[in-house]
């Protein structure tokens, strides 16, 4: 059973506690078909969650059962992440572990092959986001698959990034009420994305390494003109490159040389003056979660942190004086 909360529960795919519903589920779900089942179990505990990103889904399946799965190839990339147990992936002849330091990426046909206790986090993204965020990093356009190394080393700088963001992600997901948050949603995703790319072994990383011209400087003030008129909306690279005129790379590289510091940290400076002056207006209403949440920031304590940074007080702080000054004046 499962006596702690399990990762995206707030968002149940299914549940099965028999073996012909959970056999049902897969097909229907998950477009896949059991290959080996030990014996058909009179009672099993089997869920699977799921959330979805503005352009890909977040899944966490666990199957409580020793059993292996068959997909068929997708129109997307699968990326298996560790979450308890023994699990691994065969690409064909190809076998893959599925391991705390290693995880499985797959864009064919696979069998997973899961052990009693195996739970993992599965991140799908459509082949043609990937090719396209691509082209836009490199500023070139793409011939051929993508064709990943189905290995993906954890340990590695850029992997800790994307493990970091993933699980910002999960938790930004299962905090979400209604529509607050969508901004902290879209924002990690794209994240999510780009440090994939950089993280992943692919036929095409020669070109992310490669040198790009640096963007002009009014070419840097209209990417913050944006920034700043746009704010409430969340941040996708590519936008920039099409406002700017600039690739992607050289925008951001600008950014760094003129500015000191990236376009998401400008765009953290715009959202804190909002968050200010909406904590400013008490009569709003408003809580310290919520504003943190509209104006596009995923951790409460972070926001908290960033806050005091900026303005010298937390905005706890400033709600609680302004809320005083109101009811002084009433």
């Amino acid at each position: 059973m499962h006596p702690q909360r399990t990762p995206l529960d707030s968002h149940p795919a299914f549940r099965a506690s028999h073996y012909d519903a959970l056999k049902q589920a897969v097909a229907a779900q998950l477009s896949a078909k059991f290959v080996d089942l030990p014996s058909h179990p009179a009672a099993l505990d089997a869920r699977a969650n799921r959330f979805d990103l503005p352009q890909s889904s977040l899944w966490f399946c666990s199957y409580g059962i020793p059993i292996a799965i068959e997909f068929p190839e997708p129109d997307h990339v699968r990326l298996q992440f560790h979450h308890a147990g023994v699990g691994a992936t065969w690409i064909g002849n190809d076998f893959v572990a599925v391991t705390p330091d290693q995880a499985c990426v797959t864009s064919t046909a696979a069998e997973f092959d899961l052990g009693a206790g195996y739970e993992q986090i599965v991140w799908r993204i459509s082949k043609d986001i990937l090719r396209k965020k691509l082209a836009d990093l490199t500023d070139a356009p793409l011939s051929g698959e993508l064709d990943f190394n189905n290995k993906l080393d954890l340990t590695t700088a850029p992997a800790r990034v994307l493990t970091h963001i993933l699980s910002c992600t999960v938790q930004a997901a299962e905090s979400m009420v209604g529509d607050s948050g969508k901004v902290v949603i879209g924002e990690l995703e794209q994240a999510l994305i780009s440090t994939f790319l950089a993280a992943s072994e692919h036929r095409y990383r020669d070109r992310l390494e490669g040198r790009m011209p640096t963007a002009a400087p009014w070419q840097v003030r209209r990417a913050e003109s944006y920034i700043a008129a746009n704010w409430d909306k969340p941040l996708e690279i590519e936008t920039l490159a099409e406002v700017t005129g600039a690739s992607v790379r050289s925008i951001f590289r600008a950014f760094k040389q003129s500015r000191g510091y990236t376009p998401f940290e400008f765009a953290k400076r715009i959202r804190l003056n909002h968050a200010r002056r909406m904590l400013e207006d008490a009569e709003s209403g408003g809580s310290v979660t919520s504003i943190c949440f509209a104006c596009g920031f995923s951790d409460l304590g972070r926001f908290s942190k960033d806050f005091a940074q900026a303005f010298g007080e937390r905005p706890s702080e400033v709600l609680k004086r302004h809320k005083g000054a109101v009811a002084v004046l009433h």
